[in-house]
Formats: structure tokens, sequence, C-alpha cells
């Protein structure tokens, strides 16, 4: 017999670093509405200080009631001293609610552990403050979802499976496409006009889909990237490549 969820424990603080799926509030698992709905503070991500939080614009129409947020900003930056700077900051915050026996929630978009800015803010935070405890809520991902809305098995039997974000250098992506079954392709972005280039060049492009802001009230699902005129359908999606067919 499966057994209950533990409720949020009000004795003491604690973090609960959630994952909230793709976009669709819908997707929300029951654990993670439920502590979400117990907590007393939820901590959002976003990437410009004076920017909308996409995360917490999904779980507000999710929640019963009003809630206390605290938004956090992370830049989109590769400059690793600059980030460290906001996880750090970030942690100090989470931290001085939790040591104030404050139940909080750190929530990202898909699943916590991956490609998440949550990866290095629990690491910062289990690094400068060991003694705050920590509980990671898993979430459905974006390339779940997209499977899920183009009806189309990730793997099967004995298939391999890669994930990969798309590389600046798209010769390991080359052999990556012949080693595997099925390639999911994140963090496209700005790369989207040279992973459509090299699909055809290896003849994969019509074996390929592409979904973007999967789970969004724009979400787009498209099967033939070969008709892509708007190389900006890139930012935020995933692409799909399965070496057989997909028929």
């Amino acid at each position: 017999m499966c057994s209950d969820h533990k409720k949020v424990d009000t004795r003491k603080g604690k973090l609960y670093g959630i994952g909230i799926g793709p976009g669709d509030p819908g997707l929300l698992t029951i654990k993670a509405k439920e502590i979400l709905d117990e907590v007393d503070i939820i901590f959002v991500p976003k990437s410009e200080d004076d920017g909308k939080s996409c995360a917490r614009s999904i779980i507000e129409r999710a929640l019963s009631g009003k809630k206390d947020f605290t938004e956090l900003t992370f830049p989109m930056t590769r400059n690793k001293k600059t980030l460290k700077a906001y996880w750090k900051k970030a942690a100090g915050k989470i931290a001085g609610e939790v040591r104030g026996n404050k139940n909080a929630a750190f929530v990202t978009i898909g699943d916590p552990f991956i490609f998440s800015t949550y990866i290095y803010l629990s690491k910062t935070l289990r690094q400068d403050f060991p003694d705050v405890d920590i509980e990671t809520i898993p979430g459905i991902s974006s390339f779940n979802a997209a499977s899920s809305r183009l009806e189309l098995p990730l793997v099967e039997g004995n298939e391999r499976l890669a994930i990969l974000p798309v590389p600046k250098d798209l010769k390991g992506l080359r052999a990556t496409l012949k080693s595997f079954d099925t390639v999911i392709l994140m963090k496209v972005a700005s790369k989207l006009d040279k992973v459509i280039r090299l699909l055809k060049e290896v003849k994969l492009i019509k074996n390929s889909a592409l979904i973007t802001h999967a789970g969004h009230p724009n979400e787009a699902i498209i099967r033939d990237l070969s008709s892509i005129k708007d190389k900006k359908l890139g930012y935020l999606s995933v692409i799909i490549v399965k070496r057989k067919n997909r028929s």
C-alpha cells in the first residue's frame, strides 16, 4: 500500500526545492501543490531585477489563497564570478528565513536537477549554510511534456537516449546523432539555424520536431523544421530527434 507523503514539518524551518513543470499549472504534482500551499514563503527566480518571474506566473494560477512571494534575480550571463555572487546573495536570504523557523520553497520550471539554477543554489546553501534542511521535489521536464504533446515515445526496448544542451561546436553533436536512437536538444536559443542545417546534412530533418514554450499559452509545435523562418523560436524550445522515422 502506498503511504501518504509527510506534511510540511512546522517544528523547524526547511527549504523545499520544487519543480513546477514546464508551464501548464495542471502539470504541477499533487505533492508540489500541497507543499506550496503550506509553506510560509515562496522564493521565485527571475532573470532581471525589474523583470517578471515566469515561475511565479505559473504557480499563482494553481495555489489556494494569497502567498508571501520573494523574487530572486539570477541574471542571464555566463560570467561565473557574477553568477556566484547572486547565488550567495540568494542563499543568504533563504537561509535567513529558514533559520527563523520558516518553511520556504524555491520553485523552478521543469525539474530542479535538470539544467536548473536550483542546482547551483542548493550547492551554495549546503556549502555556506550546512545547517539548513533541504528537500527536493521533482517536476515534469520540458522534454517529457514535449514528448507527450507530440505523442512520440522517447525510448523503447533497448533504445538509447541522449539529453544535451546544444553545444557551440556542432561536431560532437553530429557524433551523438549517429550514436543514439533519440536525441533531445535543449538550450537551443540562437543556435537553431545551425542545428537545422546540421539535421539536413545528416538527413534527420524529417525525423525531428520542435516544441517552443511547452505548456505555456503561446506553445507551438513544429514538425517540419525546414519550414521555420523565425529563428527566435529557438528560445525556450526543445528539439527531439529520432534516428528512425517518427512514422
